[in-house]
């Protein structure tokens, strides 16, 4: 039975078999198009939201919107505080959240990319008071802008958590057309939403090895938008502006699947496990998260026994990279291996890397394989 009680996003509640109960909070507001941030005080207003405004955005993103969006609500009376995150890691994350305590606001606006929004999500987690968060993505390469779930990860320390997931994504199709790197952003995007494949065959997999609760109708919902996404995709890049529009509805239905769900599995699985080993040994290298989802989906498909050259043709119509000698930095092939071997080391959730993960020979074995590298450095 649908419910919208006051400031706390859309609910529903599922009567179960069994007397068991799925209640889940999604977003109250998803709004895509051209000129959507002039839209924000009016959004405010009509989710009955006290309108002391807390902007989180980055160096750069702050002239790409978080300036606009500060000009829109000043001028409508309501009172507003500009953060520029510097450095996503935990650790300043933790800063954001002593300066949101100090500050008090009542909205959160995390304005910019996926880790903009991650620390967003994660104030809006640690704050002791009652706060909402509006999300306003400025590129197509995360899946993170509409989901519950936070992901903060350095190369000393990581946080995967869930909160609320935003009361309310504003999407500004001509922000994000006006990004410098708009393509390798799309494309970043379609890798991360091919990687839903090989998450939603990982979380099947653990049902029938290990009795895990599965949905399958969030499942095979989010299959048939990946087919549907798939079909489209090829077309869409002909037109940048449809592309946006294309690549965000499949990242937002994968984010509101795993509100509704509430289950990381929706989105995550071993493909983000080696993306996580990964990110870890090159932090600071130039890779996009969608980019590192990509290669990890490659293999893992492979691995699964799924058909693995059907997803490098859709990531390499979409441009996205499909080894490491696409990707804009060197990365030793070494990296990949190591990455392979270690991934399921960063999460105790079941996939087809087992529990004991792959051994460095079965890792070198199934890179190569997949064309993700060649040959080891001598």
């Amino acid at each position: 039975m649908p419910m919208f009680p006051n400031g706390t996003g859309y609910k529903v509640c599922i009567e179960m078999p069994e007397s068991e109960i799925l209640e889940s909070v999604v977003p109250r507001s998803i709004i895509i198009g051209k000129s959507t941030i002039k839209r924000i005080p009016d959004i405010i207003e009509s989710l009955g939201l006290k309108q002391k405004i807390m902007i989180l955005t980055g160096p750069r993103t702050r002239y790409v919107v978080g300036e606009e969006i500060y000009n829109v609500v000043t001028s409508q009376g309501m009172d507003c505080e500009v953060i520029i995150i510097e450095n996503a890691s935990l650790e300043a994350a933790k800063s954001y959240v002593d300066l949101a305590e100090q500050y008090k606001p009542n909205v959160i606006i995390s304005a910019g990319g996926g880790k903009n929004i991650d620390v967003g999500k994660y104030c809006l987690k640690q704050i002791s008071r009652k706060v909402e968060m509006i999300s306003v993505p400025t590129s197509t390469s995360h899946d993170g802008l509409a989901s519950p779930f936070i992901f903060l990860n350095d190369p000393t320390d990581k946080f995967i958590g869930e909160c609320r997931p935003p009361i309310a994504v504003i999407a500004d199709v001509e922000k994000i057309l006006n990004h410098p790197d708009l393509v390798r952003y799309i494309a970043a995007g379609v890798g991360d939403t091919v990687g839903k494949i090989t998450a939603i065959w990982d979380w099947r997999h653990a049902w029938r090895i290990k009795s895990e609760k599965f949905s399958r109708f969030v499942g095979g919902v989010l299959e048939n938008a990946d087919t549907l996404f798939q079909s489209q995709v090829s077309e869409a890049l002909i037109d940048p502006e449809h592309a946006v529009q294309v690549v965000l509805k499949a990242l937002l239905i994968a984010g509101v699947l795993m509100g509704t769900s509430n289950n990381i599995r929706v989105g995550y699985g071993s493909e983000h496990m080696f993306s996580a080993a990964l990110d870890a040994q090159t932090s600071n290298a130039d890779i996009l998260h969608g980019e590192r989802i990509a290669l990890g989906a490659i293999m893992m498909a492979k691995l699964q026994g799924q058909n693995h050259e059907k997803l490098v043709n859709i990531l390499k119509n979409a441009g996205c990279p499909t080894n490491i000698e696409d990707l804009k930095v060197d990365i030793p092939p070494e990296a990949i291996v190591a990455a392979l071997h270690r991934a399921h080391k960063t999460n105790s959730m079941y996939t087809v890397l087992g529990q004991t993960g792959l051994t460095k020979e079965a890792a070198l074995n199934i890179a190569q394989i997949t064309g993700v590298i060649s040959e080891l450095h001598k």
